[in-house]
């Protein structure tokens, strides 16, 4: 497995506690995303900042805004608390998620109680690489009624690609993330991947992915993903990212190609250590 390297060795000796688990040895103080969202209107600055403090994430801010703040700024902060083998995730809405761990430091489950009364449980499973690390695996989605409302699955037996596997409502798609050796950035800061962090269920969790209690991240970042089976639209998008001289990443551009037209997205990385 190239994002799951096979030959690194775990030689991390505080695996169970939360915090960015970024394999490197590097403690990560914050991570900073910002995207200008174009629109027929005004363009939209969204910016999302995760903090970590001794215990792990400790906050998480989203924030938008229109020419600077002067026609439209909001700022949504989340805040994070830790019990013993749980962390407890909540925002202004009345949204609360408990995460419980196991001995590794990663979530196996989540109960969300949502402000309007409703619930969702939602079960982790991991598997361990060759290095030693754990790598998420799966996630279910289970209404309050029982019932299963998404998946997420990850296969990694190809060597440099993920098959990612999504069933939500009884849809369902695979989608493969590839790491293509000549050209993927060492995931030196433990950045965990964008495409994955935007798909349902994942998108629930950021808080949880960003820090570090949804397995460790990957050892180098993606360059491809493209939906499995996409005849007609030939769906395809590429990541290219830069990165100082430290070899932290500091600028992501996304490509998109899907039925002849072509889409961009440029998202500015601020990692602080």
């Amino acid at each position: 497995m190239y994002g799951c390297s096979e030959e690194r060795v775990n030689d991390n000796s505080d695996e169970n506690t939360g915090g960015n688990k970024n394999n490197s040895g590097k403690e990560v103080s914050s991570i900073e995303l910002k995207e200008l969202i174009p629109s027929d209107s005004y363009d939209v600055t969204s910016t999302r900042t995760f903090k970590f403090g001794d215990d792990g994430i400790s906050y998480f801010v989203a924030a938008q805004e229109i020419a600077g703040g002067k026609l439209f700024s909001s700022s949504d902060t989340t805040f994070v608390s830790y019990t013993d083998g749980g962390m407890v995730v909540s925002d202004r809405n009345g949204n609360v998620r408990t995460y419980m761990m196991n001995d590794f430091g990663c979530a196996v489950s989540c109960c969300l109680q949502e402000g309007g009364g409703t619930e969702r449980n939602y079960y982790f499973s991991y598997i361990t690489g060759e290095d030693g690390f754990q790598y998420l695996s799966g996630i279910t989605e289970m209404l309050d009624d029982g019932e299963v409302y998404s998946l997420l699955t990850f296969d990694y037996s190809e060597d440099g690609k993920i098959k990612v596997g999504q069933t939500v409502d009884g849809m369902s798609e695979t989608y493969i993330v590839e790491f293509d050796k000549s050209v993927a950035v060492e995931n030196v800061c433990g950045l965990p991947d964008i495409f994955l962090s935007e798909l349902y269920p994942m998108s629930m969790h950021l808080v949880a992915l960003y820090g570090g209690v949804l397995g460790n991240a990957f050892e180098y970042l993606c360059t491809d993903m493209y939906p499995e089976n996409s005849p007609e639209l030939n769906e395809h998008t590429t990541y290219e990212y830069s990165v100082d001289e430290e070899g932290i990443p500091d600028y992501c551009e996304i490509v998109t190609v899907s039925g002849g037209e072509e889409y961009k997205r440029n998202i500015s990385v601020k990692i602080t250590i």
